[in-house]
């Protein structure tokens, strides 16, 4: 069969089939062979079409592409632009497409697959509470295991998992096992979790295995789901079992008391005892933490009910432990469990006062009719617990330093979460110069203690000589390094500090290195950075070594007041050299030191670090909760700047705020002898300010959260008294204060209660008929056993009635406080309790473990407890990736100079002549010279043409017509 181009005369038909056949992608012949000779004929040399690309396709065909769908952004842009991409030359239009198609690809992130020799192998370490204490070890041998099966290319990584799992090494060929260091909640067990982030580190194509080590006992989402897609991944999942020793599990379920009781009432509750076997075992039964009774019960196979009864008298929350003691326990951590009891009584005030005092303040208020419970610093009962039978706490002229361990974070909590109220009175250990800067007490209250350029009387030089030995290199309580903390501690003194004072830092282990030399308070954030650069550097603190340093930079200082701190490790303080007589020259030539010795009293050298301090005329710290570094540091500057307190008398003007709280009869108050200074916070109130020239706040007060919190800046039973303690409205003005500082209970109004469910806790909240507006205005908020506030959300259940769910994730007291919106009036809840973790609690079946880990390495095609020499069994023909996105990103900046380049400068790309142009000349030439001769035209008269006329060409003759139009057809076909 012929084609339509067959009818031409033969030379075209020849060029028209050939072009047909490229646009089919065929080869054709270049001769005068038929369609059907392939090549025949075909100039020696040249290479066909499709020859030449069969291997740039092979080479591209197995490259995949993340997001195909970016390939949509050339067509997308090219709508919006419409003719504006075509504007410029075609060179300028090619390079607009190309950067188009170029960053469309980077978008679609291709990806070409390579071949990569070895296998991954990720263990994935169940570290929840319900496993043994000797786990870690077990997974340290299997770690030798694998790694004596490694070969090259093979990678190993670990997951570690909980409630949550984090990536603790990804694979590597150079991994070593090292104990997990990623901070997990380990009061719950997530398998599926753990697997997914494990399964999250394989590279798409490699081969691997994930080994699961872990007891099975999950109490997250079922991880099957995680298992197929590790399948499907080609991912094989084994699981070493690890069992608990011992096979009888005897645990106390729960322990039911009321949550709340009147004092002096008697009452009685249970508790729950299940044992997998009948036998004799002792019981314990303790409160707060003392043991009330205690014998020997015996249990029947089953649960078991044991009854207590008991009268409590003082108000506030109780706990009751129960305790079982059984042989070879599978799960001793059952064996106690908890309930607390919250007793209630009449209002109360704590007053906290220097050394337990009676005091004016204390017999003004019970004069007053307030109910106080006196105690000193040391012993004062400040926990949630016991805060919980106080309507407000006074806090008179004590040192923070003396109060317990966590008091001043269980006081922050009562006050903000639980509605309580807190009264701060001044004097020379309160405020600022107490050390209450920066700490969760200054947080509530309603004024800030930093100093203030304005009350500064003298320019302070310091030098902070700082431990970074070794020991700074451990963790502290919040996971923070020691030595971050001490840095953070030098940044808060060094914060309190003006343009006017000097400082110097200087960074000891076995010998001063000086990290800021003596100089202004200039530029603050730059000397911060520079301190919070310091790392601990191994080595020991040379002491003798730091003073010198410390008073060499000294030595350039002209403020009036020097000062040396000395901060060192009670139990690794070196070479003190010649301290001794050192000391006192500093001393005497106008230097103190003081001294903040991380430890206690009791470790080996705080007598050397308590020594330095006396005869360097300082004052010795020791801080054994790491985390109060910079609040003993603030509170070191502010105690040697002696500016946070006026020492003469002054006269005191009353706010119309204060007539609000009823706190005053009239519109007068007394003259104070001196005040502490402190300032008021933005939303903070005042109710009396001094007349003097400070125009300071005497009394500030706000609502902190759910409660309130007042400041008196005078001191109330002291040197700075003054006329104050003479003042016939003095018991009238604190009682009232302390009562507001109580609030107004909404128990009256509002019904509240908290109850556990599992492990879940229910806050039903209930009004009486006919207050049913009061549901829109009501805000729960629940403080954690963590000690962490959360706000939950309550739901509407029916007319009167609102309810509130939340997860109960670790065990402890969790405790609820109801507020009435804009009433000021919070209603106290009974706490719960949790009584153990969730990961110990009884399983009725000891092997439902087991059984988990095999169905899910079953659906992964792994197997349980796979022998040692077989643990990195498996193909080892991975396939890797090599992501494509970056080459096509220079690429598009390369084409995107270029189209600036051809547009700015006009640059054009060469033409060159082909063989198709060549040959069309010399068929134009022929086509011309075998044109008719045109009709000799008879010569006109010479004329010159009007100037507005264009002079015409001459007709052409239809030869010359139908040759341009065959020139002009050929070029098309050429084309």
């Amino acid at each position: 069969m012929g084609c339509k181009c067959c009818e031409s005369s033969r030379p075209a038909r020849v060029r028209r089939c050939r072009s047909a056949a490229r646009a089919l992608g065929s080869p054709a012949s270049s001769g005068t062979g038929s369609l059907g000779n392939k090549g025949a004929g075909a100039p020696p040399g040249r290479r066909e079409a499709p020859t030449a690309t069969k291997p740039l396709v092979a080479a591209l065909a197995p490259i995949g592409f993340s997001h195909p769908e970016a390939f949509l952004l050339p067509v997308v842009v090219l709508l919006l632009l419409r003719r504006g991409a075509w504007h410029g030359s075609r060179v300028v239009v090619v390079l607009r497409l190309a950067l188009l198609l170029a960053l469309a690809g980077v978008l679609a992130d291709p990806v070409l697959p390579l071949g990569q020799p070895g296998r991954d192998f990720v263990f994935v370490v169940d570290r929840s509470r319900s496993m043994p204490g000797d786990a870690m070890a077990a997974v340290d041998e299997l770690a030798r295991q694998v790694l004596a099966q490694r070969r090259p290319g093979d990678r190993i990584g670990m997951v570690t998992f909980a409630r949550d799992a984090a990536v603790e090494a990804a694979p590597s060929e150079t991994w070593a096992f090292t104990p997990p260091a990623r901070t997990l909640d380990v009061d719950g067990t997530d398998l599926g979790r753990g697997l997914q982030k494990a399964l999250a580190l394989v590279s798409p194509g490699r081969r691997a295995t994930l080994l699961l080590v872990s007891d099975g006992e999950n109490t997250g989402a079922d991880a099957a789901d995680v298992a197929r897609a590790a399948l499907r991944a080609g991912v094989r999942i084994d699981a070493k079992v690890v069992r608990r020793a011992g096979g009888l599990d005897v645990a106390v379920e729960d322990v039911a008391a009321p949550g709340e009781v009147a004092s002096g009432e008697p009452f009685q509750f249970s508790a729950f005892v299940r044992a997998d076997v009948a036998g004799e075992v002792p019981v314990r039964l303790l409160r707060d933490g003392v043991v009330l009774a205690e014998g020997r019960r015996h249990l029947q196979a089953g649960r078991n009910r044991i009854a207590f009864r008991d009268r409590l008298q003082e108000p506030g929350v109780h706990a009751y432990e129960v305790e079982v003691d059984a042989v070879e326990d599978r799960v001793p951590e059952n064996n106690r469990a908890r309930a607390v009891v919250r007793v209630t009584g009449p209002f109360r005030v704590l007053c906290v006062t220097p050394g337990g005092r009676q005091d004016r303040l204390t017999r003004a208020l019970t004069g007053a009719g307030v109910a106080v419970v006196v105690s000193a610093a040391g012993s004062a009962p400040l926990t949630l617990d016991a805060l919980d039978g106080f309507g407000a706490v006074v806090l008179e002229d004590v040192p923070a330093e003396d109060l317990p361990a966590g008091a001043m974070r269980a006081l922050a909590a009562w006050v903000r979460d639980l509605g309580g109220g807190l009264l701060m009175t001044g004097g020379g250990a309160s405020f600022g110069p107490g050390g209450y800067h920066h700490s969760p007490v200054e947080d509530v209250l309603p004024v800030t203690m930093e100093i203030r350029q304005e009350q500064r009387k003298h320019a302070l030089a310091m030098a902070v000589a700082l431990d970074r030995s070794g020991s700074m290199a451990m963790a502290a309580a919040d996971g923070t390094t020691k030595m971050e903390l001490a840095d953070r501690g030098t940044c808060a003194a060094i914060e309190l500090l003006g343009r006017a004072d000097a400082v110097a830092v200087i960074a000891v282990d076995s010998a001063p290195h000086v990290v800021l030399p003596m100089g202004p308070v200039a530029d603050k954030p730059a000397i911060l950075d520079r301190v919070m650069r310091i790392e601990s550097m191994g080595g020991g603190i040379y002491v003798g070594a730091a003073l010198h340093a410390a008073a060499n930079e000294l030595l350039a200082a002209t403020q009036g007041t020097k000062h040396i701190v000395l901060f060192a490790d009670a139990a690794d303080s070196e070479e003190p050299g010649d301290y001794a007589t050192f000391v006192p020259k500093l001393a005497r030539a106008g230097v103190t030191v003081s001294v903040i010795g991380l430890g206690s009293k009791t470790d080996s050298d705080a007598a050397l670090l308590e020594d330095i301090a006396t005869l360097g005329k300082g004052r010795c710290f020791f801080v054994t909760d790491a985390t109060e570094l910079p609040r003993v540091f603030a509170q070191e500057t502010i105690q040697v700047a002696r500016s946070s307190l006026v020492e003469e008398p002054t006269g005191v003007s009353v706010l119309p705020d204060v007539l609000a709280l009823g706190a005053l009869a009239g519109t007068t108050f007394s003259d104070v002898g001196g005040y502490s200074i402190a300032y008021l916070k933005e939303r903070g109130q005042v109710g009396l300010v001094t007349d003097d020239e400070q125009k300071a706040p005497l009394f500030a007060f706000w609502q902190s959260g759910l409660g309130r919190a007042a400041a008196f800046l005078g001191e109330v039973d002291g040197r700075l008294s003054g006329p104050l303690g003479a003042w016939s409205g003095f018991a009238g003005f604190f009682a009232t204060t302390v009562r507001w500082l109580a609030g107004a209970s909404a128990n009256e109004r509002v019904f509240a209660e908290l109850g556990r469910r599992g492990h879940e806790g229910v806050l039903s909240v209930e009004v009486e008929a006919g207050q049913e507006a009061l549901l829109g205005k009501l805000r729960a908020h629940v403080l954690g056993a963590d000690g962490r506030p959360f706000e939950v959300t309550l739901v509407r259940t029916d007319d009167r009635r609102l309810e509130a769910r939340f997860a109960l994730a670790a065990e402890g007291v969790y405790r609820a406080g109801i507020e009435i919106e804009g009433s000021g009036e919070v209603a106290r809840v009974a706490p719960i309790t949790l009584p153990y973790s969730p990961e110990f609690e009884r399983r009725l079946d000891p092997d439902a473990g087991a059984r988990e880990l095999g169905r899910l390495t079953g659906i992964a095609e792994g197997r349980v407890d796979p022998p040692a020499a077989e643990l990195f069994a498996g193909d080892r023909d991975s396939r890797g990736a090599r992501s494509l996105a970056a080459l096509l990103a220079w690429l598009a900046l390369g084409l995107f100079v270029l189209e600036i380049a051809v547009r700015r400068l006009a640059l054009s790309l060469p033409r060159w002549p082909r063989r198709g142009r060549l040959r069309r000349s010399a068929r134009d030439e022929a086509a011309a010279s075998a044109a008719p001769a045109a009709v000799p035209a008879t010569p006109a008269v010479a004329a010159t043409p009007a100037p507005s006329v264009r002079p015409q060409p001459p007709p052409e003759d239809i030869g010359g017509i139908l040759a341009r139009s065959k020139a002009r057809t050929d070029r098309r076909l050429e084309r």
